[in-house]
């Protein structure tokens, strides 16, 4: 269950609930959306299964249509009909009016969301705040809509005439603001009454499927509801491709930059469709400096992959126990810190790495060696920012499986000699955040004595081209502002740099050894032990989070307790059997209670026992 599949989502449900069916009826872990669709709305909502999730975010600033009813003559304070409504006791418009009204909404906008959004203020949801009587001030932004088009027109009720109005529109664009602005524009106040998104960028109404015909194609079986499937790259069509060599396919799937043999005609970052010998599709990357950049690699090629040290279902692991976490400092100096706000004035100065470290796989480990060398040659302390949510869960709508359980980072952390962990919230407004005001949020708290990164680092929002935070413009900004950054190379493992993505996608091909080799220690996960069942006293683990699992089937592994700074970090010694499946992962009948967490770590294929 590989694909796309294009929703027509029914009033009544939220865009969760339908990636919720799709994941039930398909019995497929990775599912996620291309954009939120609210409740009362209904249309387009295009659902990403399994590999198809890693394009996400090259649809998440498709444009957008829908139909909409705009009714005048009131204003609520949702803007939209499931609000409160208030007469505005002035006339409705006429129809020239709102046809005249029009013309100030079409082409490049300043909008200001609704106070009942999604949006984060201040670590919470601006409906939240709305809700309980203090509505947030939220800041215009800029939003483009392509056309705006009265449809028809509606005068039988002379007080509360209606619209209905085709929006063609950028993502980001908020109907409900729309319908109230031309409300406000006009002096008589006006709420969204209906909405239906008609298209998702490629993605038409036309080919969407209602979840009732969801259902009904998975009673008749996995083809027929496989049948509705787009493949993985639909919609992207119009992003080039790039014909690769065998050769050049084999060193693209390792995540190697590519010098082609046919050099395309491109602008230096233009996506590209990296394609292997047969015409499948390999992956994406970009074109720079006259060679292809890998960024999401699929598939293993298929010509070459019989040769290769790496391909799908290698699963031996040389050793098949879990050695001792090896720790530098010791866990109990670490200071962990609630966010960038809360840091205190007496840590610093502080040297700081900035990323999600997810994994702390060898690459990690090898950054946080060069932070602390960096941090002692001007007497600060190491820190590390990173964040309690993944960044990819709110720019693609879907975060990725997890190679590391937010606690056991904290211990691996700390292990490694960071003396300051932050734990920073994620959300809109820190993703909208500049690198120099990231840059500033932290001196105003601390003293800032300088950065450690990689060449091709960065962080901050990157406004209309303008470069973000990367080692030069940040080195810029230290000379003005008293701080340093130290780079340092990229963790290379046989030539080739360690990223938790090639991790991700070795574990989910089923090469254990090579996710090993890169993570430096085995896969395992984090979960709880569910009540026993069945004759023989199996037990399901469950995850609060996403996680990183190999593929179905048996495996040999080792349970121990799950990692805290306050419960210990000792290695997982009890061996056991498991099976993973597309909808659970069952132990053997083991000591474990139920409802306690456990580490399971994963050391090797099984060796035929029933489970």
């Amino acid at each position: 269950m590989d694909g796309i599949l294009v929703v027509a989502k029914e009033p009544g449900y939220t865009s969760h609930d339908v990636v919720a069916v799709v994941r039930s009826l398909t019995g497929t872990r990775r599912v996620g959306h291309g954009g939120t669709l609210d409740p009362f709305a209904s249309g387009v909502l295009p659902v990403f299964l399994g590999l198809a999730t890693r394009f996400v975010e090259y649809h998440m600033g498709d444009p957008k249509s829908y139909r909409a009813t705009v009714c005048f003559g009131a204003r609520s304070d949702t803007d939209d009909r499931q609000g409160q409504l208030v007469d505005s006791g002035m006339p409705g418009p006429s129809r020239s009016d709102v046809e005249t009204a029009l013309e100030g909404f079409r082409g490049p906008v300043e909008q200001r969301p609704p106070a009942f959004s999604a949006l984060k203020v201040g670590g919470r949801r601006a409906y939240d705040l709305a809700r309980q009587g203090t509505p947030p001030e939220l800041r215009p932004r800029s939003v483009t809509i392509h056309s705006l088009e009265l449809v028809s027109w509606d005068d039988s009720d002379q007080k509360r005439p209606a619209a209905v109005l085709d929006v063609e529109c950028g993502a980001g664009t908020y109907i409900r603001s729309l319908a109230r602005d031309l409300g406000d524009r006009l002096g008589c106040g006006a709420y969204l009454g209906e909405l239906a998104r008609t298209a998702s960028g490629p993605f038409r109404l036309a080919e969407a499927h209602s979840v009732g015909e969801l259902r009904a194609a998975a009673e008749r079986g996995a083809s027929a509801l496989s049948r509705l499937l787009l493949p993985v790259d639909a919609g992207l069509e119009c992003m080039p491709a790039a014909d690769l060599t065998e050769a050049e396919a084999v060193a693209a799937s390792k995540g190697q930059q590519v010098k082609p043999e046919v050099r395309p005609r491109l602008e230096a970052g233009t996506r590209v469709r990296l394609r292997e010998p047969g015409g499948r599709l390999l992956g994406i990357g970009t074109w720079q400096a006259g060679r292809l950049v890998p960024e999401k690699i699929i598939a293993e090629p298929g010509a070459a992959s019989a040769g290769s040290s790496r391909a799908p279902g290698r699963t031996h692991v040389a050793s098949s126990g879990e050695r001792p976490l090896r720790v530098e400092s010791a866990i109990t100096r670490m200071a962990v810190v609630d966010g960038i706000a809360a840091l205190p004035s007496e840590v610093g100065p502080l040297y700081v790495a900035v990323g999600v470290f997810d994994g702390l796989h060898r690459g990690h480990l090898y950054l946080i060696r060069e932070l602390r060398r960096a941090a002692r040659r001007v007497g600060a302390r190491a820190a590390v920012i990173t964040f309690d949510a993944h960044p990819e869960e709110l720019i693609e709508g879907l975060a990725p499986p997890l190679l590391c359980d937010p606690d056991e980072r904290l211990v691996r952390l700390a292990a490694a000699g960071v003396e300051v962990t932050v734990v920073q919230h994620f959300d809109h407004a820190l993703r909208v955040t500049t690198y120099d005001r990231f840059v500033e949020m932290i001196r105003e708290r601390v003293g800032l004595a300088g950065f450690v990164m990689t060449p091709d680092a960065s962080f901050g929002y990157d406004h209309g081209g303008k470069p973000g935070g990367t080692p030069q413009t940040l080195a810029i900004l230290g000379q003005r502002d008293g701080f340093g950054v130290t780079v340092v190379p990229s963790y290379l493992s046989n030539g080739e740099q360690v990223r938790s993505s090639e991790i991700r996608r070795r574990a989910a091909a089923g090469d254990l050894a090579g996710a090993r080799s890169l993570l430096g220690r085995p896969l395992s996960v984090t979960g709880r032990i569910s009540e026993p069942s069945g004759r023989r006293g199996a037990r399901t683990v469950t995850f609060d989070l996403p996680v990183c699992l190999p593929p179905d089937g048996r495996y040999e592994v080792l349970v121990g307790p799950a990692w805290s700074l306050e419960g210990g970090h000792g290695p997982a010694t009890v061996a056991a059997g498991v099976s993973v499946s597309p909808d659970a992962v069952t132990l053997e009948s083991t000591a474990a209670p139920a409802g306690e967490s456990v580490r399971v770590v994963f050391i090797g294929p099984g060796n035929g026992r029933a489970i």
